[in-house]
């Protein structure tokens, strides 16, 4: 993939540089017909190569067809190219070129040695097929001109050693922020989008938050107790008919969703920054319902467009086709508009499943079981949103400031079985699922007793579209006694499973998407609270997931139908929780191996149950990971997550809550005066916390991370006993030598602080170093110390006397005292 779309690129820079002749063809004077010279040219890259990896081979001729025009016109044909092994083996391709008369292929070379290629343009007298109708670029006066045959040859080596690719993006160690530098393209597995379709809670492209840190949060409208002669009340949060978060969208670390609940139909939704909150934009002309992320990559236009959606019509009421209005996801304008568009794929009606194509185009498949009919809806494959069929509008995606007919949107309408009935229940890339007499979601809608219920399996294959690839009726599954409900469940296409359900007896039964044969079930029955409306069920990782009423979530093997464990919702206080004992499980979101549990009423009493949680669960195994109070104002909202960062309503007080890792700011400092040689130091320093809803609060352990958050957001006492970070200490030394001072761990104030002393004398740099937790991402800082070289003298030996040496030393004292007496002696004799 990456190859061929350097190999478009390529090819058009190329085109670009020739297309004058396109132009200089429709001016010049000629009169045919004519001999016209041509000159071929050939080339491989790279060169060299390595065995087994790819080259691109490229042939053009100096002429571009004179008559080619985006979609019409001539095109060379023929154009033959001849690989010669270094075996002496040949391989022969055909081509035919492009409108500006180039050629490409990708070859993968198996053998070490010279690869020998040879060209061949046979000639071609130019026809005129296929005109612009328009005759907008001319070219029609070379028409019957004869272009002689040329040819090109060209070599390239390949070796046993593999030529080196560029370097593959490192997962980042540090905070990272939208938009992502593409050179990085292996992050693409963790920086995701989520677009807000319905049903939607796998996110297979991110990170999920592993502790309950929270980044920032922001209120949607008043919420919480309301105080006073009140009592116990709190504001309204909206139900499952006054849905006040909606859809939310998050593309590019831009986070979207309405200003109003969702059945007000009155305009108004934000873009904000999905790492800090802030408002990027407000946009007070429209709703949005989805996220769309289209990518386009034709020879003249490569990249993906951001666009929001609102669909106009639809519901219980509503007409039977909508119009669906873009707007540009970074600004906010309005950019085209489709009228008679299918149905809203997330209203009340019964209307086709939404899936999205592998680029990116929103597609609906229509069932028309009077008709006999299967259709394909493609929201990109409407002519009039192209640029044109001729010149540089060809290849182009250019729905600006259109208003399309969305009747001429449909890639295919093919028959169908003439026995097909009853609604689509499944769409998947290869195949939708046709199922009558079966319930979807919910508690069902069809009672079965002794009658039969069918499923339809019809391929959506490119030139297969519609193809019946089995059938099965089916009298109830086992173990299921008469007069239950039965209702589809999820099915996973890379498990090759889908599952049914029954309400009455809360089990579930498995059958293969292959073939539509029974593969196991009936499961161990759930509680009782499980028969209620509520009670749902997902795939992922290969499990089946189910919980409802009953505050108990159920995991299974998809593919056998074994339970593999359970997690209970537990109420920590007396009866709080009206269901059993338990907190439902009103939502779930999956992503990063997690699953993601929020509790919720479909209409919530008020004063509402205290103690609800949002609940992370390893989703291997069922552990607990963390929690947070959180009441999920279920039914019309939804969690999202992306970028690492799970965002939802928080129902208790009306705010939205954004989970992920932190920023967080290192600080170190050391005396600054020149500090005596030998003498111990004290480094000290803060490590805290810079998400914007606590910018420059204290770093606090993964382990405290619950109460510190309950104490910064919802006025809960302060955690006296919280732990804060480990902090790394290290000094430098002035011949680049790194000396370990050692590690401590700040405290509840963000402070740390450690005793050094320095080794010998010089200048020294000292390092902090917070190498992150599940909570913040890493940081460092540095500070310098200067320490005195040594001062003391080294003193003279002292010389120790023996006793002759003192004897000797009184003797000559004496004799001199004896001499000076002598002297004074004899002077006084002499006067």
């Amino acid at each position: 993939m990456k190859n061929r779309q350097f190999a478009i690129f390529i090819l058009i820079l190329i085109a670009s540089m020739t297309t004058s002749a396109i132009f200089i063809s429709a001016v010049t004077a000629h009169t045919p017909p004519q001999n016209i010279p041509t000159f071929a040219y050939l080339t491989a890259a790279p060169n060299p190569t390595g065995v087994g990896q790819q080259v691109i081979i490229y042939m053009w001729l100096d002429k571009a067809p004179p008559t080619a025009s985006g979609a019409y016109g001539d095109r060379w044909k023929d154009f033959t190219l001849t690989i010669t092994k270094p075996d002496g083996t040949a391989e022969i391709q055909k081509f035919t070129s492009d409108p500006v008369g180039f050629a490409w292929f990708m070859y993968t070379p198996t053998e070490v040695g010279t690869y020998q290629l040879k060209f061949d343009f046979p000639g071609q007298t130019l026809e005129g097929e296929n005109l612009d109708p328009f005759n907008f670029f001319g070219g029609t006066e070379y028409i019957g001109d004869y272009y002689m045959p040329s040819s090109s040859t060209a070599s390239f080596t390949v070796q046993q050693t593999q030529v080196i690719p560029y370097p593959s993006a490192e997962h980042p160690a540090g905070y990272w922020d939208s938009p992502v530098n593409p050179e990085n393209r292996e992050w693409h597995s963790f920086t995701g989008n989520w677009l807000a379709t319905p049903m939607n809670h796998v996110a297979a492209y991110t990170e999920g938050p592993e502790t309950s840190h929270i980044l920032w949060t922001k209120p949607l409208t008043f919420g919480g107790l309301v105080g006073g002669e009140f009592g116990d009340a709190s504001y309204h949060d909206g139900d499952a008919y006054e849905g006040k978060w909606f859809p939310p969208v998050i593309i590019n670390g831009v986070l979207f969703y309405d200003k109003y609940p969702s059945n007000f139909n009155i305009p108004g939704y934000y873009a904000v920054d999905l790492r800090t909150g802030k408002e990027i934009y407000y946009n007070n002309n429209t709703r949005i319902n989805f996220g769309q992320i289209y990518y386009y990559n034709t020879p003249n236009q490569h990249g993906a467009f951001a666009y929001l959606w609102t669909v106009i019509g639809g519901g219980f009421f509503g007409p039977p086709t909508t119009t669906w209005v873009c707007y540009d996801a970074f600004s906010g304008d309005r950019w085209y508009t489709i009228t008679d568009a299918p149905p809203a794929p997330f209203s009340f009606v019964s209307t086709p499943q939404i899936t999205y194509g592998v680029d990116g185009s929103i597609l609906i498949p229509q069932l028309d079981a009077v008709s006999h009919r299967l259709a394909l809806w493609n929201s990109s494959a409407i002519p009039a949103l192209l640029g044109g069929a001729t010149g540089s509008n060809y290849w182009t995606w250019r729905p600006y400031n259109k208003v399309v007919d969305g009747k001429t949107g449909y890639s295919w309408n093919v028959s169908i079985p003439a026995d097909v009935t009853g609604s689509i229940s499944f769409v998947f890339p290869d195949k939708v699922i046709i199922s009558s007499g079966l319930g979807m979601g919910g508690t069902g809608f069809t009672f079965i007793e002794t009658m039969n219920y069918t499923i339809w399996a019809l391929s959506m294959k490119p030139g297969e579209q519609g193809k019946l690839l089995w059938k099965q009726t089916y009298n109830l599954p086992a173990g299921a006694p008469k007069g239950v409900t039965l209702n589809m469940g999820p099915a996973s296409e890379e498990d090759g499973v889908f599952t049914i359900r029954s309400s009455q007896t809360m089990q579930w039964w498995g059958f293969s998407l292959n073939d539509g044969r029974y593969l196991w079930g009936p499961t161990e029955p759930q509680v009782a609270w499980d028969s209620l409306v509520g009670t749902q069920g997902y795939i992922a990782y290969g499990k089946l997931y189910s919980g409802g009423y009953g505050g108990i979530l159920y995991c299974y093997d998809v593919k056998t139908g074994n339970r593999l464990w359970t997690y209970r919702l537990a109420d920590s206080y007396y009866l709080e929780a009206k269901w059993g004992g338990n907190y439902n499980v009103a939502n779930m979101l999956f992503a990063d191996g997690k699953v993601y549990l929020f509790s919720g009423e479909h209409s919530p009493d008020d004063p509402k149950e205290r103690g609800s949680l949002l609940r992370c669960v390893d989703a291997q195994t069922g552990q607990e990971l963390w929690t947070f109070p959180f009441y999920d104002p279920s039914w019309a909202t939804n969690p999202a997550i992306a970028d690492g960062i799970l965002v939802h309503f928080n129902a208790y007080d009306n705010r939205i809550y954004a989970f992920g890792k932190g920023q967080s700011a290192t600080t170190v400092s050391a005396p600054q005066t020149v500090v005596p040689a030998g003498a111990a130091i004290m480094i000290t320093g803060t490590i805290t916390d810079q998400s914007a809803g606590a910018k420059g609060t204290p770093a606090i352990a993964d382990e405290d991370m619950g109460a510190w958050m309950k104490y910064l957001y919802l006025q809960q006492p302060c955690p006296t006993d919280a732990q804060g970070v480990p902090v790394k200490l290290s000094a430098v030394d002035q011949n680049g030598n790194t000396i370990p001072i050692g590690t401590t761990t700040s405290d509840i104030y963000g402070n740390y602080a450690i005793t050094w002393t320095p080794p010998s004398g010089g200048q020294f740099k000292i390092v902090a170093s917070f190498e992150g937790t599940k909570s913040y991402w890493p940081s460092s800082a540095s500070t310098t110390l200067g320490v005195a070289e040594s001062t003391t003298e080294t003193e003279e030996p002292t010389t120790a006397f023996s006793i002759v040496d003192t004897v000797i030393i009184l003797a000559v004292i004496i004799a001199i005292l004896l001499g000076v007496i002598n002297l004074v002696y004899i002077k006084q004799i002499k006067k």
